[in-house]
């Protein structure tokens, strides 16, 4: 019999695609091992491939209310959560629990404590959720993508790369497929831009009139606007204004975007931080001001000023005069500006040599 390895996600897909990856590389390296997904909402989450693992959906809650009432219903929550994970963990009998992070994964991170079964934690933000914060202290270890992140948890805490799904990975496709799969040209600069579903009607509006300022310039567009009913009007508007332009509501092949692009314009979540160094993509950062502890804007700091591979831009700074100024920078002396992010990313990459997370977790038999 394989190994068993129960991994604790849920809520957005900064939680949910990296512990597919992990489930995913496990696979590959031990085909025995046995894997089994557990937390709140996974049986209605969008972004969890129900098909293909086994999952069970466990109660839970949060405490982002005062009123006493919905406090109580909170605990009430968790503690039935932790009751049904109790069940689950018996009986699948896992080596060890993988958690990342949200409280969605609180639950069967404290059942798993309980029952004296080690836990592994994986932050990918560089402020930890509260969730990571509370159960760092009793992991075995818990890895982050980001350095400063280390002196913010207790216990044993690595600098651990964040793990990514498959095809994922610099060079699994060629910027010629890439670029046919959108039916985008190899001789113009292609700007990807996404996360626009989150808050940002006015970021959109900001981009469209920035592109239409600067169309006199060589480039193409990636827009994934991240809601059907903008499908439409986004593509319509690209059309009339003569700028060659690929717009969908979602991508499911976001690893070809990657591979299309030269540069990125989007929010900072932890995945986005994680995939723009590994496809070495520059990027245009505009940190979403709502994010829990705006952990967003450290993220796009930490490429800013510490990988020197992109700029931050914050929400209220945004105008068509900012956005046609940088971008006019970019297409004008990509060769400049863009290498040179491209080569700071580059060597981020090379100094770093983060420890594995599928390699960790294969230490627990």
């Amino acid at each position: 019999m394989g190994r068993r390895i129960m991994i604790a996600t849920g809520g957005t897909g900064g939680h949910i695609f990296p512990a597919i990856a992990l489930a995913q590389q496990l696979s590959v390296e031990d085909p025995s091992c046995e894997v089994v997904f557990v937390g709140g909402g996974l049986s209605e989450n969008r972004y969890f491939d129900r098909g293909s693992y086994e999952s069970y959906t466990v109660s839970c809650g949060s405490f982002v209310s005062r009123d006493p009432s919905k406090v109580a219903l909170a605990v009430g929550k968790i503690a039935r959560g932790i009751w049904q994970s109790r069940v689950i963990i018996k009986k699948f009998n896992p080596s060890v629990v993988v958690g990342f992070g949200s409280f969605y994964t609180f639950p069967p991170l404290v059942a798993a404590r309980l029952l004296s079964v080690p836990i592994v934690l994986h932050e990918s933000n560089s402020i930890p959720g509260k969730t990571t914060r509370l159960m760092s202290r009793w992991a075995a270890l818990t890895g982050v993508q980001f350095p400063e992140t280390v002196h913010l948890l207790n216990g044993n805490v690595l600098e651990v790369g964040m793990p990514l799904r498959a095809g994922f990975q610099q060079g699994s496709a060629t910027k010629e497929a890439a670029r046919s799969y959108f039916g985008l040209d190899m001789d113009w600069m292609v700007i990807l831009v996404f996360g626009g579903s989150q808050g940002s009607k006015a970021i959109n509006e900001a981009l469209l009139q920035t592109f239409c300022a600067i169309k006199h310039l060589p480039f193409q567009i990636i827009h994934i606007v991240g809601d059907t009913t903008l499908v439409r009007k986004v593509s319509h508007y690209y059309a009339t204004h003569g700028i060659k332009a690929s717009v969908k509501a979602f991508e499911s092949r976001m690893d070809l975007a990657w591979q299309a692009a030269d540069c990125v314009i989007s929010r900072a979540g932890a995945g986005t931080i994680a995939e723009l160094i590994e496809f070495e993509v520059p990027a245009l950062l505009i940190p979403y001001p709502q994010a829990a502890e705006d952990h967003q804007t450290h993220n796009a700091n930490f490429i800013a000023a510490t990988v020197g591979g992109g700029m931050k831009l914050a929400e209220k700074e945004v105008t068509v005069e900012r956005l046609s100024s940088t971008l006019s920078a970019f297409l004008c002396q990509q060769n400049e500006i863009l290498a040179g992010m491209r080569r700071a990313i580059r060597l981020y990459k090379s100094r770093a040599r983060m420890k594995n997370l599928v390699t960790i977790v294969k230490e627990f038999d």
